[in-house]
């Protein structure tokens, strides 16, 4: 609204200070966005036009009329430590996450390596099987050429 030209009276550290006028203002800006679903420009510009008297217009506000929101800094301290809380939050995620990470990478080596033994594993079976293989046919072969040796010619 302050971008169309609604003028909110500020105080000495430039926070808003909301007078009845303001939060009536604002309650007309919330029905017309969220109630009759006017786009938020339109409403600005609509609720400024009614309402928001130019700041060089405003009438000095006395120093006995209090806002109606009164601004302490109380909020921001609780804001403040709500972010504080959040950063640690993140923080611990993120360390979670790094661990998780670590952990992960150490498993990914741990596979590699025990496949890489099973592969070996594998590889010296699948030799001494064909080693095995290969004996057994040499012995079948001299076992069948002593045969046909020994029917040939009646070797005792």
């Amino acid at each position: 609204m302050e971008q169309h030209g609604y003028w909110f009276l500020r105080d000495s550290q430039n926070r808003r200070e909301y007078w009845q006028a303001d939060v009536a203002a604002l309650r007309s800006f919330y029905q017309m966005t969220k109630e009759q679903l006017v786009p938020l420009e339109e409403a600005a510009r609509k609720v400024v036009t009614r309402t928001a008297p130019a700041p060089a217009s405003v009438p000095a506000r006395t120093e006995a009329a209090a806002p109606l929101v009164p601004r302490s800094p109380a909020p921001f301290e609780r804001l403040e430590e709500q972010i504080h809380m959040l950063a640690r939050h993140v923080q611990r995620q993120e360390d979670a996450q790094m661990a998780l990470l670590e952990r992960l990478e150490k498993q990914e080596a741990y596979i590699r390596s025990s496949l890489k033994e099973r592969d070996r594993r594998l590889t010296k079976a699948m030799r001494d099987i064909l080693e095995t293989k290969a004996q057994i046919a040499r012995m079948q072969d001299e076992k069948r050429k002593t045969t046909i040796c020994h029917k040939l010619f009646r070797i005792t």
